[in-house]
């Protein structure tokens, strides 16, 4: 029963992931030895259930690690065809693989073509890079016709002239065009490697591009190629840029379907976001709130009495989800304040966002020149005390917040000077 009830509370949990990324398109580039690997037909079920989601996708796989170096016309035709025959055993996986899937029953359609307009990288140093091209255009109205027509792209590291020379090239300048040209809404990079880690080991779940940038002076070679590339992307326009590995079992589906993804995700701003209230965070504050109002650790307050205080509340979101909140209900007659219905998510808890939130309502308080706040509180009183609150009395609170107060709470009061 347990383990029915968790995969219960797991679907419900992923919904307004689900809905957020139907529709969206989505760049999967597949870092050299992915196709290889032995988790590749895990990564083709999660790709196909990602399709069947409704999610619009293109695939860049990519056969052999670029570089600079020429090639002879036979290296260029063992290049090309070691490219095509990776590309064939992929569309044979989205074929073959899912009879012994989930989605066995599921039809889909893998598109392959010429899809990339190269140029030559020319002399360099002296040099002709014979057989190495750039990325010069990407068809995209083929691409969004196909994408359209609720099928795969699949984009290969081969692009041609329009004079008919076929040039190899890198992976990650196609993986960035390509997302830069349909104006993708995610670019997922999956190497041999989880994400990014901090110095002490720890993987970064998420980064600014600022903060990614800082990384790249101490991110290994494989690393800092993807790294780059997501930073990148980001500049140029691409909301998201995931870092996840393709040998990890269910790696697609936990970084875009759970709140804290698996590997490290780079945005322009903070993913992890403090601000004021708005109406559609009225539904994420009250599924915080009411269960520590139904076991009387916070006020009962109705929802139209919240919805209407809306203004006074602060939230912390993640990827839009409201995961601590708090209101600061100011009087300032009085010049005093109550910092009220602080409230955290389970999975978030002992993580700092309750203190954060105080603090940013002890500096709004600041900001509109209030003399004190205080709270009421029946058991979290020593973490406000930690907080720098003073342990005081009702009989402090001017007349307009006494009239506050229910008798039957028992309600300690703390106050913090400003």
């Amino acid at each position: 029963m347990t383990d029915s009830t968790d995969t219960i509370d797991w679907f419900r949990h992923t919904a307004p992931y689900i809905n957020s990324h139907r529709g969206t398109t989505v760049v999967v580039g597949l870092r050299c030895g992915a196709a290889s690997d032995e988790n590749f037909i895990n990564v083709v079920h999660d790709l196909a259930l990602m399709h069947s989601l409704g999610v619009r996708l293109v695939v860049v796989h990519e056969q052999n690690a670029f570089n600079s170096q020429p090639l002879s016309p036979v290296a260029i035709h063992r290049a090309v065809a070691d490219t095509l025959a990776e590309r064939t055993h992929i569309e044979q996986m989205f074929s073959m693989g899912l009879p012994n899937s989930p989605l066995h029953n599921a039809r889909l359609r893998v598109i392959a073509g010429n899809f990339i307009t190269a140029r030559p990288l020319g002399v360099i140093n002296g040099v002709d890079r014979s057989g190495r091209g750039l990325v010069r255009h990407i068809d995209v109205a083929g691409m969004t016709h196909a994408l359209d027509g609720a099928a795969i792209c699949l984009v290969s590291t081969l692009g041609h002239s329009p004079a008919g020379e076929v040039f190899t090239l890198d992976a990650l300048d196609v993986m960035g065009a390509v997302s830069r040209s349909l104006g993708a809404d995610k670019l997922i990079i999956m190497s041999d490697f989880d994400g990014v880690e901090s110095t002490d080991g720890k993987l970064q779940r998420q980064l600014t591009v600022d903060a990614a940038r800082r990384v790249l002076e101490t991110a290994g070679e494989g690393q800092k190629e993807a790294l780059m590339l997501a930073c990148d992307a980001c500049d140029s326009g691409v909301p998201r840029s995931h870092l996840i590995s393709y040998a990890l079992d269910g790696g697609l589906l936990k970084e875009l379907y759970t709140h804290d993804g698996i590997g490290t995700l780079i945005s322009p701003d903070e993913y992890e976001q403090i601000k004021g209230a708005e109406a559609h965070d009225l539904a994420g504050i009250l599924e915080l709130i009411r269960p520590l109002q139904q076991v009387g650790i916070l006020a009962d307050r109705s929802n139209e009495e919240i919805e209407r205080r809306l203004d006074k509340f602060t939230v912390i979101t993640k990827d839009s989800r409201v995961i601590a909140c708090a209101a600061l209900l100011d009087n300032p007659a009085d010049n005093i304040a109550e910092i009220a219905s602080v409230a955290t998510h389970p999975d978030y808890r002992d993580s700092g966002h309750g203190e954060r939130l105080v603090a940013a309502l002890i500096d709004a308080g600041k900001q509109a020149k209030l003399e004190r706040v205080y709270v009421r509180t029946t058991q979290t009183g020593h973490w406000f005390q930690e907080l720098g609150f003073t342990m005081s009395s009702h009989e402090v609170l001017p007349d307009s917040e006494k009239q506050k107060a229910k008798i039957d709470r028992n309600s300690k009061i703390l106050v913090r000077a400003l």
